[in-house]
């Protein structure tokens, strides 16, 4: 999410992750972004450049469900605990796919 998206700048996203699984779609009202936001408990925020984990069988209603993890890249947000960077964004990304697939 950044100025100057446009539907357009898709096409070279959309090869990143070959999973048939992984949907794109273009949203430029951001809605997608808000209600993940609420979901967090954050009020008047987009989600963006955030990691989501969610328990299998999880299923989007209303809203979507609240992630079993989370963690973001934004320096701007109130969760701090949530802010990882570097290798230690890394690291966690690794313990919460691992936490999952071990259920």
């Amino acid at each position: 999410m950044v100025q100057g998206d446009r539907e357009e700048s898709l096409g070279g996203a959309t090869r990143l992750l070959g999973d048939p699984r992984v949907r794109y779609f273009y949203d430029p009202a951001k809605r997608a972004g808000r209600a993940v936001a609420r979901s967090l408990g954050w009020k008047d925020e987009v989600a963006w450049d955030i990691y989501l984990f969610y328990a299998e069988g999880g299923v989007w209603t209303d809203g979507p469900p609240v992630p079993t993890d989370w963690m973001h890249q934004l320096s701007r947000c109130a969760d701090i605990a949530h802010l990882r960077v570097g290798q230690d964004l890394v690291e966690k990304l690794r313990e919460a796919t691992k936490a999952l697939i071990d259920r």
